[in-house]
């Protein structure tokens, strides 16, 4: 959300091909918003379930921890479907 922020420019410009990269690997599976969103917050994710789905429209930034809580919540719920 700031251009600027801490991290300086290139720390929001990987902050944004991550975002980037997380929601086109949403949009390749076939798994509901309220089934990830279950699954993160109970990893200790700290976002409402509309922040999430934001986070994966491209629409809001997020901390860095929220977003690897969510890359292992993806990566553990695919994984449990393929077995």
């Amino acid at each position: 959300m700031y251009p600027y922020g801490a991290d300086g420019p290139e720390g929001s410009d990987f902050a944004a091909e991550v975002r980037r990269g997380t929601a086109e690997r949403f949009r390749k599976t076939d798994l509901p918003l309220a089934k990830l969103w279950t699954y993160y917050y109970g990893l200790g994710g700290g976002i409402d379930e509309m922040s999430l789905d934001a986070y994966l429209h491209e629409a809001l930034d997020i901390p860095s921890g929220q977003v690897a809580l969510i890359a292992m919540a993806m990566t553990e719920l695919l994984e449990g479907e393929s077995l």
